[in-house]
């Protein structure tokens, strides 16, 4: 038995070793020595080489036409065209001399789309943003869903553009969709989320002058009648305006109206006294709040706060509602009343000659 394990090791060695030879030396001398593997390329195309490492003459054959090739010596030079597909996709080129064949696979990658962001915030006050992309395909606007944002494309930016937002209180928000475009044929369309944020009004943004439209009939909320008015710096610290224009030149010397800018970014005007009556008389002169039930008071702890706003356009607009306190009263707007103590002697006539400023309304010129 020890004999025959001997003979049987010895004649698979000699079996094993004349196998391995002979693969090899076949393999050898059926393949066309070249130094590239494989070959890359990136959407846009390009070129690559493959350097034969053969003494004899050979050729070269590819099988897709996106891929041709070229040859100089040693060298074939692979040229690949532009990828505009969502696929990538791949290529043989076959390299024959004589009875020698060998293969080097190419591939190409699909269009990429990388952005800077996808969920995008823009300021409450005109706000613009610019976000960067990069592509192979061009670009293009397929639908924006709200009118306040202006979306276009300079070079390889997208520029979103927003009108103020009129809410001082909610943000407010849009969809901008792209499509990447090879020609005329849509590849895949890619979704912006953009956002904008509450218009919160500084102290500054209220000073200039206005346009007020207003009604001097309490039963007609069209506005019928219109001044030029002025918010002025009254006090900085207290965060107070003069609203001039309303009154007349000849009581204007003696005060003004006051309006009051509030934490929240709204303004207010209050039931104040204005002045006191010239020639120091006792009498002294009111502006009043105006509610549906022609309730009046002499009294500061009534009054309107403009909190609806309106900033498109270049505007600025606001509207005088119920400030709180007036319970379930709706503010229609405001008189001018003068009082001698605490008893009422008759309205008094503004600018244009009438007490009464029914549904006002103020648009920044």
């Amino acid at each position: 038995m020890k004999k025959i394990y001997i003979i049987q090791t010895l004649l698979l060695s000699i079996f094993l070793a004349g196998c391995n030879s002979t693969e090899y030396y076949e393999f050898e001398n059926t393949q066309v020595k070249i130094e590239s593997a494989e070959i890359h390329f990136t959407a846009t195309g390009g070129t690559g080489e493959i350097i034969v490492a053969e003494s004899g003459n050979f050729t070269a054959t590819s099988d897709q036409n996106w891929c041709s090739l070229s040859i100089n010596g040693k060298v074939i030079t692979i040229t690949a065209t532009p990828n505009m597909s969502i696929s990538g996709r791949s290529a043989r080129i076959t390299v024959k001399s004589g009875n020698k064949v060998n293969y080097v696979s190419v591939t190409q990658t699909s269009v990429t789309f990388n952005i800077d962001a996808t969920n995008i915030s823009i300021d409450g006050k005109r706000g613009e943003a610019h976000i960067t992309y990069q592509t192979e395909a061009s670009v293009a606007i397929d639908t924006v869903t709200n009118s306040w944002l202006t979306v276009s494309i300079d070079g390889n930016e997208i520029v979103l553009q927003a009108a103020a937002n009129p809410d001082l209180e909610n943000t407010r928000s849009a969809t901008v969709t792209l499509v990447i475009r090879n020609e005329n044929t849509n590849l895949f369309k890619y979704n912006l989320n953009v956002t904008q944020e509450k218009n919160y009004l500084n102290y500054e943004d209220y000073l200039g002058t206005y346009t007020m439209d207003y009604s001097i009939a309490y039963a007609n909320p069209t506005p019928t009648r219109s001044l030029t008015v002025t918010l002025s710096v009254k006090s900085e610290t207290d965060k107070t305006y003069y609203l001039e224009g309303i009154l007349t030149d000849a009581l204007a010397q003696y005060g003004n109206i006051t309006a009051k800018y509030n934490a929240d970014g709204t303004l207010s005007i209050l039931g104040q006294i204005m002045f006191p009556y010239p020639n120091n008389t006792a009498y002294d002169t009111w502006l009043l709040p105006y509610s549906e039930d022609a309730y009046v008071s002499r009294s500061t702890t009534y009054g309107m706060i403009s909190a609806d706003t309106d900033l498109s356009n270049g505007g600025l607009k606001f509207k005088m509602v119920d400030n709180g306190v007036w319970g379930t009263r709706k503010t229609a707007g405001f008189l001018l009343r003068v009082y001698n103590g605490s008893t009422s002697i008759g309205n008094l006539a503004g600018q244009d000659g009438q007490p009464y400023y029914f549904y006002p309304s103020f648009e920044k010129q």
